[in-house]
């Protein structure tokens, strides 16, 4: 358990709670854990382990999507059994929140994809998507994007003038709210990057998720989760508030 704990960069204790049954385990941690052990997803037994995980028959289209990331993978899988998502970005609008012209902008930069490849990961965003407006349990969204997100014309400025359009529109449903941290905040605790955390059914514990150069984390320990909230929480007071944040991205629409 030890040994497991640390490939999958959470505790020893957390592997023994899933064996034992202590808490229902989620679709991400048995890909994460046929990956670390070798198993191949898509054949047996790892198909049949797979789709023996409650709830992965009803959302496991991302399998099909060979141009993924395992990592990118087994996030998807987290989302959809998630009821709550924290993001912070400081540079890009959210992959839940992007259009298909800036997603597909995002995508095509700095990434060494065939064109057929970023077509895949760009339907497997808009896909992903879902979860915001399913009619079960649509995912809570509380999204904190830096002012430069604003300013930052990801495939020219009509795609972004496009994209800040759909900002508007998602912050309407009841289940997203959208804040935008001004610069005249100034400092904050969230300068280190991005992150998410993820929160789910009652007994399952959070989840971060922290994308760096070297490569995407996931955080789950106490400690960590303390840490992503602290932070989360100073972003939020310093930010706009919704109603305000809304009214800066119509600003911004209508210069």
């Amino acid at each position: 358990m030890e040994e497991m704990g640390a490939k999958l960069e959470c505790s020893s204790s957390r592997v023994q709670r899933i064996e034992s049954g202590e808490i229902r385990v989620r679709p991400g941690d048995v890909m994460e854990i046929l990956h670390e052990l070798g198993v191949n997803q898509d054949a047996e037994p790892g198909r049949t382990l797979i789709k023996m995980t409650e709830g992965l028959r009803d959302a496991g289209w991302w399998q099909q999507h060979g141009s993924l990331t395992q990592k990118l993978s087994t996030l998807i899988a987290f989302e959809n059994e998630a009821t709550q998502l924290l993001n912070w970005e400081p540079i890009l609008v959210p992959g839940l929140l992007q259009t298909e012209d800036y997603a597909h902008a995002v995508i095509s930069a700095g990434w060494d994809l065939e064109p057929d490849a970023v077509e895949q990961r760009v339907k497997a965003r808009l896909t992903r998507q879902g979860i915001l407006t399913r009619d079960k349990r649509p995912l809570r969204l509380w999204v904190v994007i830096s002012e430069a997100v604003l300013l930052c014309e990801v495939g020219g400025p009509d795609v972004l003038r496009g994209q800040l359009a759909h900002l508007v529109e998602m912050a309407a449903l009841p289940n997203i709210s959208i804040q935008v941290l001004p610069f005249a905040a100034g400092a904050h605790l969230a300068d280190r990057g991005g992150f998410a955390l993820l929160s789910f059914e009652k007994g399952d514990p959070d989840l971060g998720y922290v994308e760096t150069i070297a490569g995407e984390l996931f955080l789950e320990s106490p400690e960590d989760i303390r840490k992503l909230s602290t932070v989360y929480d100073n972003l939020k007071t310093l930010a706009l508030s919704p109603a305000e944040s809304v009214t800066r991205l119509r600003n911004e629409l209508s210069t």
